[in-house]
């Protein structure tokens, strides 16, 4: 079901550490890739990412504690049963779905009725955990989500809970992680959809997979649908493809049924290319709020470098907050980079030399001299004119 490792809202503290925020993204993007090749047939695949999905899941309880573990251990072994029931080599279409953990269908031959987009485990993650991004999560908080989590004064200032929210910025700065924080401090069902999951060659099944995920979302008293990717489903019209003019239009008349039907859902979007989407998607009343979530500052970088390194050997005169300083412009996927191969020269060393080693000061010069921001500045300047351009909020 998800994205890479975390950038720059790197979960901090007891809630989730780096390698079990990995373990869970990995579990949910093979699960959910497990399923939707089922639903096509393609059961080889399916086996084999269920599989993946299982040994992830295992991976986490392994790395959680009390009953928690308890919880993932009793689910991985369901997952696993799950692709072990799927004989490799099988062939075919319209079989049953296996029956997933939580997954329900919609009596139509077996077809997911939108639930396999649920995140089963709530998020364990909080704005407080989020490193940085101060101004971020201050403008999250107003507009999202106390108006949830304080209902009597928002009705007496007349503001409105639920709507659409479009977090944009460059790769790896925590967006996915954001929405994760939300959908946890407002208590939601969390819905997690990558778009281009939404999509398909075939004629209607796009506009159906997103009424089937609306509808499972409305069945809930309290939701967060996250979409991952959102240009791949709300791109700019005026090209040929017949794809998007039918499946902007239906994805629009949803979001406006569901403003008077469900007020306690939250749309959250998030991208990388903002200036793709539809302008007809950006109105009041869809992705009414647009909320820019920069490269990670200062504080946000050595929380990160501090994740990454945490119980690695590092020599005494490693000092993280001037690597911090040093390393403005990187995301935080690039800055969990750096860490990794910083800890290929030390490793090698104990290696060969058969004595104890830890990262040194020279590792990380050696290593920062040849990193390459993966944010090239043509590209924050192009946030920035759109930043310039439109409605934003922070």
């Amino acid at each position: 079901m998800m994205p890479p490792p975390p950038g720059a809202a790197t979960v901090q503290g007891p809630c989730m550490s780096v390698t079990q925020q990995f373990y869970l993204e990995h579990y949910e993007r093979y699960y959910r890739r497990g399923i939707e090749a089922h639903r096509k047939g393609e059961l080889d695949r399916a086996r084999h990412d269920l599989l993946k999905a299982a040994e992830m899941l295992y991976k986490l309880a392994a790395a959680s504690t009390g009953q928690l573990r308890d919880v993932r251990k009793q689910k991985a072994g369901r997952v696993l049963e799950m692709a072990q029931r799927i004989k490799p080599g099988e062939k075919g279409k319209g079989r049953a779905q296996p029956a997933a953990a939580h997954e329900t269908t919609d009596g139509e031959g077996g077809s997911p009725r939108g639930d396999e987009w649920i995140i089963a485990d709530p998020p364990e993650v909080s704005m407080d955990d989020i490193a940085g991004l101060v101004d971020v999560k201050a403008t999250i908080r107003r507009r999202v989500i106390y108006p949830f989590q304080h209902p009597e004064v928002t009705a007496r200032f007349r503001k409105q809970a639920g709507g659409g929210v479009l977090l944009y910025g460059p790769p790896g700065t925590g967006k996915t992680m954001i929405a994760r924080a939300v959908a946890n401090e407002v208590d939601a069902t969390f819905f997690s959809v990558r778009c281009s999951d939404i999509m398909s060659k075939w004629v209607g099944e796009a506009e159906k997979n997103l009424r089937r995920l609306f509808d499972a979302a409305a069945e809930h008293a309290r939701a967060v649908v996250f979409l991952d990717e959102t240009e791949a489903i709300v791109a700019r019209r005026g090209s040929d493809s017949t794809v998007m003019n039918r499946v902007i239009p239906e994805f629009l008349a949803l979001v406006d049924g569901m403003a008077g039907r469900h007020p306690a859902l939250l749309l959250l979007g998030a991208t990388n290319r903002p200036w793709d989407i539809d302008e007809a998607a950006l109105r009041p009343g869809r992705f009414g709020e647009l909320i820019y979530v920069p490269l990670p500052d200062a504080e946000a970088r050595r929380a990160i470098l501090a994740a990454a390194l945490r119980d690695i050997p590092l020599s005494p005169e490693l000092d993280v907050d001037g690597l911090a300083e040093r390393t403005a412009g990187l995301s935080g996927a690039d800055l969990v980079g750096l860490c990794e191969r910083a800890k290929d020269l030390p490793y090698e060393r104990e290696i060969t030399m058969q004595s104890p080693q830890c990262i040194e000061p020279p590792d990380i010069d050696a290593v920062l001299a040849t990193v390459r921001p993966s944010v090239s500045a043509a590209m924050l300047a192009r946030y920035e004119k759109f930043q310039n351009t439109c409605r934003t909020s922070a």
